[in-house]
């Protein structure tokens, strides 16, 4: 079985990234900047996050850049723990939007006929937190 091994990561400030593993691509997309201090924002901004590396990695696999769809699984990996439960069922999702991006997600994942697992990882480890790092500084 193929395994698709993805780090995403999103920021409020309106960036969010994915990292493919097994290809070595990734992308900063740049979104609608959320305000200040506002609840969920960063649950909202790593959902959005999740969307669009779910998104862009499907149409690699539409495009054959990725091969072997029907016996493919994909592993999503953030460093938000309180988004991780939500998308594997542990924890309630108490925010409207968050649970439209939640349904939009589903709907991708049921329309593409995906296996999907969420995993949580420290922030050190998530290689799209690091590349959001370097663009926030400047060095991207």
């Amino acid at each position: 079985m193929n395994e698709i091994l993805i780090d995403v990561d999103g920021s409020p400030r309106g960036y969010v990234a994915w990292y493919n593993h097994s290809t070595n691509d990734s992308m900063i997309r740049t979104t609608r900047s959320l305000p200040k201090n506002i609840k969920f924002g960063v649950q909202r901004a790593e959902m959005i996050a999740i969307y669009y590396a779910l998104k862009d990695n499907i149409e690699l696999l539409a495009s054959g850049r990725i091969s072997g769809k029907k016996k493919l699984y994909i592993d999503v990996r953030s460093d938000s723990r309180s988004t991780i439960e939500q998308l594997q069922g542990i924890s309630r999702i108490r925010d409207k939007k968050l649970l439209v991006m939640f349904k939009r997600i589903m709907k991708l994942l049921i329309r593409n006929g995906l296996r999907i697992v969420f995993h949580y990882v420290q922030r050190s480890m998530n290689i799209a937190g690091v590349i959001l790092d370097l663009q926030r500084r400047g060095f991207l």
